[in-house]
């Protein structure tokens, strides 16, 4: 009886919720407004609002329904809802035998999947199996826990500099980050869905106390001069490098998304850097 009364209830994920009628009474078969909405009973509290789309596990990506999610992925006015699928349009009280057929497991309850653009009418967009526990997911559900696993997906920096026995006043001292600017994980899984995180970094170089600069590229040796500072007097230096990274994910093939928070970060050092004077020196012919 727990699954029933749960199955009645209506689930709507959109950008700007529009109140739904609560009952089928509310929303008579004769009335125009409600052509292809779903009805529905129950207590509707309990609907999730996200910013841009909506994953259903469970989902073959070529079927109707993962079509319709791929092609409204970045819809800022769709609205989603889920009903089970009993015998009539929409979600009845009571039982609702009809909806536990078809599921290969057992356990799992069929739904409707309808999708409406703002106040436009719902249109049925396919079915879907959810088992126990299981419900459509928000990209931003998604990407809170990605961003909670890409950390270590993200390499470490290597840094180094040349000449290798330091640095030299007044001429660059190059600098390299060792590590690629790009990356692209292998999928892995997360909250039941298939995720592939791609990333861009940049570099803060910290070269001396209060002396940073930021670079696009990770830097080299000899003769790549694309990260260098030189410096003036000698010394030693306390050098670090801080690589930020911009990480977005598809999910299922869908996206990308934006990872959500601030960027990440991963600072190498600080490490020394000894800067020697040049000195001139007489060489008889």
């Amino acid at each position: 009886m727990r699954r029933h009364l749960l199955a009645v209830l209506l689930l709507v994920l959109c950008l700007a919720v529009s109140p739904m009628r609560a009952a089928a009474d509310e929303c008579p078969a004769d009335d125009p407004e409600c052509s292809g909405q779903p009805q529905t009973t129950g207590d509707q509290g309990t609907g999730s609002v996200v910013t841009t789309g909506v994953q259903f596990p469970n989902t073959d990506p070529d079927s109707e329904l993962g079509t319709a999610v791929s092609a409204n992925a970045d819809c800022q006015d769709c609205q989603w809802a889920v009903s089970p699928a009993c015998s009539d349009s929409g979600p009845v009280e009571g039982g609702c035998a009809g909806a536990m057929v078809g599921c290969a497991d057992p356990q799992d309850l069929r739904y409707r999947v309808y999708l409406r653009h703002g106040d436009g009418p719902w249109i049925l967009q396919g079915t879907v199996c959810l088992g126990p526990g299981e419900r459509p997911t928000s990209v931003d559900d998604i990407g809170e826990a990605v961003r909670a696993r890409v950390v270590n997906y993200l390499p470490d920096a290597h840094p180094s500099f040349q000449p290798r026995a330091g640095g030299i006043v007044n001429l660059p001292t190059l600098f390299a980050a060792g590590e690629s600017g790009n990356l692209r994980t292998a999928p892995f899984d997360v909250l039941g869905f298939t995720v592939v995180v791609t990333a861009s970094a940049r570099w803060d170089w910290t070269f001396d106390r209060g002396v940073s600069e930021t670079f696009t590229e990770p830097g080299g040796g000899y003769p790549n001069q694309a990260v260098s500072h030189t410096y003036a007097g000698p010394g030693e230096r306390q050098v670090s490098v801080t690589t930020i990274w911009r990480a977005q994910f598809t999910v299922n093939g869908d996206g990308p998304f934006a990872v959500p928070g601030p960027e990440l970060t991963k600072t190498a050092g600080p490490f020394t850097v000894p800067v020697r004077s040049a000195h001139s020196e007489l060489v008889g012919g």
